[in-house]
């Protein structure tokens, strides 16, 4: 059971609902880059690892990354896909060194990162959804045109870091715990999600998913950094409004009661890993 399955049970939602109140976003922010992609989740996941391509230009002193989710999905794969799969990614990593090197985005990093997107879904799936690996095929134009606007109106200054950029992490024996979790940002003393969603507005589920992040941290830390490093706040970057939203964690925490929650999804999702 991953994380994202573990806050979906009906337990661990009303003891989230019970310890944690959801702060109010405020108005919605316009729309900046609209959906015009049929596959809006593919072209999120691919702007993940464009976001994360980019934030190794922005910062070359504190950058820290462990290895892409693609990656995996060289061993999941049927012998003959294998082989295709590596050259995916190394290609991908070509393409992100020439943005790192050039800050030209080029058509050949939008397709190495369309391509690792459906890796991603390989490994988080374990399937590739009987449609073949993406290696000759044309990547779709629309596609490639979604990513290019969501690209342009990355608010730069708001990722850059002073001290620590971490891309996808994980949390160390926390992510054991709940069988997989790995966070998509942080920047300094945040600890960010992105969505590249139609609506910018943070919805419980969200809300659950980067408290649970927080206290995967509390148990296990962030990328197995020793010491820990401070996360004081959380936040959601909404790619398609170029709007980044956070919250400082003393607004949602109570510190009397915290100490007890932790605990309780310590045991509750050691409890779901053996039963």
């Amino acid at each position: 059971m991953s994380l994202t399955s573990l806050l979906q049970t009906s337990e661990v939602r009303q003891r989230f609902r019970e310890e944690f109140e959801k702060p109010t976003m405020g108005a919605s922010s316009d729309r900046v880059a609209p959906v015009i992609s049929d596959r809006p989740a593919h072209v999120g996941t691919a702007f993940d690892y464009l976001l994360r391509f980019l934030l190794r230009r922005i910062n070359p002193d504190t950058i820290r990354e462990r290895r892409w989710v693609a990656e995996s999905a060289v061993q999941l794969l049927p012998e003959d896909d294998q082989s295709t799969a590596q050259q995916i990614i190394e290609e991908a990593k070509l393409a992100r060194e020439t943005l790192v090197e050039s800050g030209t985005l080029r058509r050949e990093t939008l397709d190495a990162v369309l391509r690792l997107a459906h890796l991603d879904v390989v490994v988080r799936t374990r399937s590739d959804g009987g449609g073949g690996l993406p290696n000759s095929d044309p990547v779709s134009e629309v596609d490639l045109e979604d990513l290019r606007q969501l690209y342009k109106v990355i608010p730069r200054d708001r990722f850059q870091a002073e001290g620590l950029c971490f891309l996808n992490p994980t949390f160390g024996k926390a992510s054991a715990l709940v069988g997989g979790a790995d966070a998509d940002l942080v920047v300094d003393e945040t600890l960010i999600d992105v969505k590249t969603v139609k609506d910018a507005s943070l919805t419980r589920d969200a809300f659950n998913q980067l408290l649970g992040y927080y206290t995967l941290h509390v148990i296990g830390g962030v990328g197995g950094l020793d010491p820990k490093p401070e996360i004081n706040r959380i936040g959601v970057y909404f790619s398609r409004h170029a709007h980044l939203y956070t919250v400082d964690l003393e607004r949602v925490i109570d510190r009397s009661t915290y100490p007890d929650f932790v605990e309780w999804l310590a045991r509750h999702a050691m409890g779901k890993r053996l039963g």
